[in-house]
């Protein structure tokens, strides 16, 4: 049976959308200098610029998009006049947003000539809207940047290898089962062998597989994920107690030696839950 790869990770995100760019850059077009929690989206609807990091300097042909994190220095340039750029800048206030932005951990360009109907019918929309400015304009963008996100991660998600992090773990139909059922009950009593079974895997292949697609063991996952909530949660007013129910553990005194502890060592899931 077919899953829902990406609703209840885009459920966890909350993104903020800042346009950047809207039209025929000016000159060079760079990411702010941000502290790494958020992303830089480049989506060249016409025309050819060139895109460089520290790794080199590679043509960009129309429709192509670059997703990065927002301290990622690069360089975008046009190479030829009939440019038409939109560059956003997408900050994430749910506890998912982490986990994103670590997919992008290098630059991902990619082409979208190949692209669905459903990015098709997009690039169309925001294609017209540049070539001419109308009203309610900056919003009607910035709603589209948004459906972009998710367009461009069905797109990467449905081409193993082309992204990191948990978008290469959802390409994995098996390790995708798994990251799903977490993300859709992130406070559950999970254990290594409860998601081993949602995956239809061993144990011992399951926890390889998984490290192996996402760079970090399960215990990790899940809990960077669960101290992310309770994080929010408290950063909501709500409260050490109601904070350590709604992100899972077991007490708010577990939850007090979590965030007052670094999350450098991997946590293992045994037999019992987290």
């Amino acid at each position: 049976m077919a899953i829902d790869r990406l609703s209840a990770l885009i459920s966890g995100l909350m993104p903020r959308l800042s346009l950047r760019c809207a039209g025929d850059p000016d000159g060079l077009a760079q990411a702010a200098r941000g502290d790494g929690s958020g992303l830089v989206v480049h989506l060249l609807v016409a025309g050819t610029m060139s895109f460089g990091d520290e790794r080199g300097e590679s043509a960009l042909v129309a429709p192509a998009v670059v997703v990065l994190r927002n301290d990622v220095e690069h360089r975008l340039a046009k190479m030829r006049d009939g440019v038409s750029l939109m560059s956003a800048e997408i900050a994430f206030d749910g506890p998912a947003g982490e986990v994103l932005v670590q997919a992008f951990t290098h630059p991902v360009v990619a082409g979208l000539e190949s692209a669905g109907a459903d990015l098709a019918h997009l690039l169309a929309l925001i294609r017209g809207e540049l070539a001419e400015p109308r009203c309610g304009r900056q919003a009607l963008l910035a709603r589209a940047g948004e459906i972009l996100l998710i367009t461009v991660l069905r797109h990467l998600v449905a081409r193993p290898g082309s992204a990191a992090g948990i978008l290469r773990a959802l390409a994995d139909e098996r390790i995708a089962r798994a990251v799903v059922a977490i993300h859709e009950q992130p406070a559950a009593a999970w254990s290594l062998e409860s998601l081993a079974e949602r995956a239809g895997m061993s144990r011992t292949a399951f926890a390889q597989r998984f490290r192996d697609e996402m760079g970090k063991p399960p215990g990790s996952y899940l809990a960077g994920l669960r101290l992310a909530i309770a994080e929010r949660s408290i950063g909501r007013g709500e409260g050490l107690k109601r904070a350590a129910r709604a992100a899972g553990y077991r007490s708010p005194a577990a939850l007090s030696r979590a965030l007052g502890r670094r999350r450098g060592s991997p946590v293992e899931l045994g037999k019992g839950v987290l």
